[in-house]
């Protein structure tokens, strides 16, 4: 079958009646709506039925410059700066440490366990180890965690982008320079935060001048994109500009250079706008999931599953334990839900679909990140709702 080339309206118009079918479905039948996209994409695959919407490219930078920025932009403006602080060295130690920690472990598990070779087998974990921030927020907007909890685990989904961005090269390349890689990190991840900050000052400045709050909800479009455009112009990271961009609008420009006509119509919008990423990003991870594919690797797919469970397990505890030394007082029942709440998702997969032609195992790899994909928001993101609902921690 040929796929054929939609106009970008026609393929809008299409999602938009999708996630309408996918909420009537989700709330009928009480499964959550990430399963339910991911469901209908999967058929629309099988049956050959997507048409022109497989065409879609399921790549990095329609995945990290589209579809995330406003995930992260309307979850960071919803985060208190000053309950952050509360639980600042536990986000960043999960990270950064957390990530590392992760990407080690599962490579060397998976290298234990299938035989992998040793350099495949970490880039893998470099490629499943950041928590997915789409994923993360997705599943947390559907429940009624405490805000302190609710707040690491968004913001580690989004600052983590940082550690990944730096891993990733390292590892496809199989080189390891500490000095120069460190430096990139600081690099990457510190600049990101000074456009986040200038963008974001700017626009508060220009926000005095207008009153009008339509104008003011477009012009926060111009924010959200400006700030992670002009990160990745710089060679630093988009999203956690993007995340910097939130968090200042929300605690202060929203709060001092905002009417709260303007304040409920930019929530509304980013509320429909982040409804739209979401239900995009899933139902085209359904879409590009190759069954067949899935079928031959499933053991390997089972494996890898199990391998980052016990990686985030193994990396959770740890950071908590020494978060809980340095004065945050992580309770037991919020460390429980950390380390279970480490989801994967569509940027695993762009990140795996980004592996040179010609890298080695590229096609198991690919076909393991998908399966780890699929299983994570599946079934760990449908037992961690529960969890959260039925026991209230």
């Amino acid at each position: 079958m040929v796929d054929l080339i939609i106009p970008p309206l026609t393929a809008l118009s299409i999602l938009i009646f999708l996630s309408f079918v996918g909420a009537i479905l989700s709330e009928k039948l009480k499964i959550s709506y990430t399963t339910v996209m991911i469901a209908i994409g999967l058929t629309l695959s099988f049956l050959r039925l997507a048409g022109g919407l497989s065409a879609i490219p399921l790549d990095r930078s329609i995945i990290l410059g589209l579809v995330v920025p406003p995930l992260i932009f309307e979850a960071a403006t919803r985060t208190r700066f000053e309950v952050f602080k509360t639980v600042r060295n536990t986000v960043l130690s999960l990270a950064i440490f957390g990530v590392i920690l992760s990407a080690l472990l599962s490579g060397f598990a998976l290298n234990l366990a299938l035989g992998v070779p040793l350099a495949v087998a970490l880039t893998f974990g470099v490629i499943v180890s950041p928590t997915d921030p789409v994923s993360v927020v997705n599943a947390l907007r559907r429940t009624k965690a405490p805000i302190r909890l609710t707040t690491i685990l968004e913001t580690e989904a989004y600052f983590n982008d940082a550690t990944a961005v730096v891993l990733y090269p390292v590892a496809v390349s199989l080189t390891f320079r500490p000095l120069q890689d460190i430096g990139s990190f600081a690099y990457i991840f510190g600049v990101g935060v000074l456009v986040g900050l200038v963008v974001s000052g700017i626009a508060e400045l220009l926000h005095r001048l207008v009153t009008e709050p339509l104008a003011e909800t477009s012009f926060t479009i111009a924010v959200v994109f400006g700030s992670y455009a002009s990160a990745e112009f710089l060679g630093a990271s988009g999203l956690v500009a993007v995340a910097i961009a939130g968090l200042y609008m929300g605690n202060r420009t929203m709060r001092t250079a905002m009417s709260g006509e303007t304040r409920t119509t930019m929530t509304k919008f980013w509320e429909v706008v982040t409804f739209l990423a979401a239900s995009f990003a899933f139902l085209l991870l359904g879409l590009k999931a190759d069954f067949l594919l899935l079928v031959k690797f499933i053991p390997y797919v089972l494996v890898a599953f199990a391998v980052i469970l016990l990686a985030r397990v193994f990396s959770v505890y740890p950071i908590v334990g020494l978060a809980n030394l340095l004065g945050e007082k992580i309770p037991s029942s919020w460390t429980r839900v950390l380390a279970g709440a480490g989801l994967r998702g569509v940027i695993s997969v762009a990140l795996a679909l980004s592996l040179p032609e010609g890298f080695p195992f590229r096609e198991s790899l690919v076909a393991m990140t998908f399966g780890v994909a699929l299983l994570s928001l599946v079934v760990q993101g449908e037992l961690l709702q529960v969890y959260l609902k039925r026991h209230k921690p």
